[in-house]
């Protein structure tokens, strides 16, 4: 499966939650790694995160965590997003590297303020492209969803599995 990529984001989103809203989108902190570690065992990693890593990552200049929540505060989706810079694009490049809802919420609008509320975060840092990378086998419901948020498929994604 291609990486989906924002070349040009669709114009300013609307605010991601509002006042009526049933959730909000917040930025993750240190408190939440419980919740992380749930939600990243759903998205299919079985290890979830720990505590330590969550510090380290909540902590770290280039990766910023987003989390939509209940009306309690508890996290029902998260979203992290790595920026850097990047010499071929003369500029900063950021990266969706997780986006995960749990099931419960699923088709209620989280899944996209978390995506629009990246690519608002994007425009701040004036990042050139925004990319997300999803499984191969995301099925063709998920590729509608990433393009109506103004992803295009463009390249495929190679990895090695360590030394």
């Amino acid at each position: 499966m291609p990486t989906p990529i924002a070349k040009s984001p669709p114009p300013s989103p609307a605010p991601a939650t509002s006042s009526s809203s049933p959730f909000r989108v917040r930025r993750a902190r240190r408190g939440d790694a419980e919740a992380l570690a749930a939600l990243l065992k759903e998205l299919g990693f079985p290890d979830g995160s720990d505590t330590q890593t969550v510090h380290w990552v909540t902590s770290h200049p280039e990766i910023e965590i987003f989390v939509a929540c209940d009306p309690q505060d508890k996290p029902v989706g998260m979203l992290s997003l790595s920026h850097r810079p990047q010499l071929r694009l003369r500029g900063r490049i950021a990266t969706v590297d997780e986006l995960v809802v749990t099931e419960a919420w699923r088709r209620r609008g989280v899944g996209r303020a978390l995506l629009l509320h990246a690519i608002e975060r994007s425009r701040v840092l004036s990042v050139k492209r925004l990319e997300l990378a999803t499984r191969k086998d995301a099925g063709p419901e998920m590729v509608r969803f990433y393009e109506a948020c103004g992803f295009v498929a463009d390249c495929m994604v190679f990895r090695h599995e360590g030394p």
